[in-house]
């Protein structure tokens, strides 16, 4: 006879463990991506059967291992869709045979098309990779048609590098301008380092001064050859992955024309306990584990070893885990969790509430009942009757008056204690 009681396989899949939990009438799986983990730890604090606990964070951060950031026990784990329902980075995912969803922890990116140029900036400021660009700018070749056989143009070009939002479009346009790409890095998160112009190829037409979005290019021309210049013209789409995104924010912050919107998963503040027991120089786990790239070595006057940009801060809790002198504390205050209707839905909620620093449960429920009782007028019953007395009553509650009065008498003391009870019978029988 085949067993009812659930069994759980596991499965190696290059980077991808995949937990199948079997039961007669169900089957559930659960997918971990070992390289979408961002070793936040969040799964482990609402696993409700403490299946998940932490691999050596610490050591996986500084680079002196390579290992999963987890470590799921497949003996516990019984496939429930709290750990993907908080994971933010998409690294857990439940799958089930039903067409269910669950509760989750989730933010929202939503893009303004009709403010959208589109330009290049999201897509390089972007630290999940989650948003590509596709970008077509005519080539200033195209626009501007001189009207002899002479192509030259006179003047003076300045770019501003505090306004730059180095959102390429100037150099899409022109090849006599040239972006320096870089990584962002904090606290500033420029995707450029510098914009320079070849000024032997320029010809000063004004056209990146007038696609630029955010007014940092300035061009004065003093004389040209007779020429015609058109308007710039820019197209393209954005694509965002959602399965990437993790919802920090940055391209929002970074968009010059405000076309991105963006809700964060969680909302906290991030700060210092231990700035004394930091040591910059010599450790890096809180950089080198953020998923997003906001912690960077802070700069006098600061007194703390570390800073974080907290706008695009997610509070997921990893640069905590991986700080191997505790000196970094991570508070989620709230959290915004996208509902579905399912019969755990509201089981599920609470539960993913316990990622909260300032999670309290929920007091018990108490059944009761109010009760009306109408008030109804009752009349008392009346008074047993008196019963009459008894034949003979007076006469002996009179005689045992009289003997209660002779022997609590001085004379009738002295007699009882003589023993001379025939007195005291006849005192009595003579009154």
């Amino acid at each position: 006879m085949e067993s009812s009681k659930p069994i759980m396989e596991l499965e190696l899949e290059e980077d991808k463990l995949h937990y199948t939990w079997k039961a007669p009438v169900l089957e559930k799986k659960l997918t971990y991506d070992v390289k979408k983990c961002v070793g936040c730890g969040l799964c482990e604090k609402v696993c409700p059967v403490n299946a998940i606990s932490m691999g050596p964070i610490k050591d996986i951060a500084s680079g002196k291992v390579e290992a999963p950031y987890i470590i799921i026990d497949e003996t516990k784990c019984v496939a429930c869709p709290l750990c993907s329902g908080v994971c933010p980075s998409g690294a857990l995912k439940l799958t089930l045979q039903a067409d269910f969803d669950h509760p989750r922890v989730k933010g929202e990116i939503s893009l303004d098309k009709e403010k959208c140029i589109p330009c290049l900036l999201c897509e390089k400021i972007c630290p999940r990779d989650a948003i590509k660009a596709e970008v077509k700018v005519k080539k200033k070749e195209e626009l501007v048609k001189y009207l002899g056989e002479e192509s030259w143009g006179k003047g003076n070009i300045k770019v501003d590098l505090e306004k730059c939002c180095y959102c390429g479009l100037c150099e899409l346009l022109c090849d006599a301008i040239k972006i320096e790409w870089v990584d962002p890095q904090p606290p500033q998160l420029k995707v450029g380092a510098t914009v320079s112009v070849d000024l032997e190829k320029c010809d000063y037409c004004g056209l990146c001064e007038e696609i630029c979005p955010v007014q940092a290019i300035k061009v004065e021309c003093v004389e040209s050859a007779p020429r015609e210049v058109g308007k710039p013209v820019v197209e393209g789409s954005l694509e965002i992955d959602e399965e990437k995104c993790v919802w920090c924010g940055m391209c929002a912050g970074a968009c010059p024309v405000d076309a991105l919107h963006v809700e964060k998963p969680f909302e906290g503040h991030i700060y210092m306990v231990q700035p004394n027991e930091c040591d910059p120089s010599g450790c890096k786990n809180c950089i080198n584990i953020c998923p997003v790239n906001v912690v960077y070595v802070a700069k006098p006057p600061s007194k703390d070893k570390m800073g974080f940009v907290e706008d695009y801060c997610i509070y997921c809790g990893a640069c905590e885990k991986a700080c191997p002198v505790d000196a970094i504390r991570v508070s989620r205050r709230s959290i915004r969790i996208a509902s579905v209707e399912s019969p755990w839905s509201s089981m599920c909620s609470e539960m993913l509430k316990r990622s909260l620093t300032t999670y309290k449960p929920p007091k018990p429920k108490v059944y009761h009942r109010v009760v009306k009782v109408e008030e109804v007028e009752v009349t008392p019953p009346p008074p047993p009757p008196i019963p009459p007395t008894p034949k003979g009553f007076q006469r002996a509650s009179k005689a045992l008056t009289k003997l209660l009065e002779t022997i609590t008498s001085v004379q009738g003391r002295i007699l009882f204690e003589r023993g001379e009870y025939k007195k005291i019978a006849s005192k009595l029988e003579g009154d």
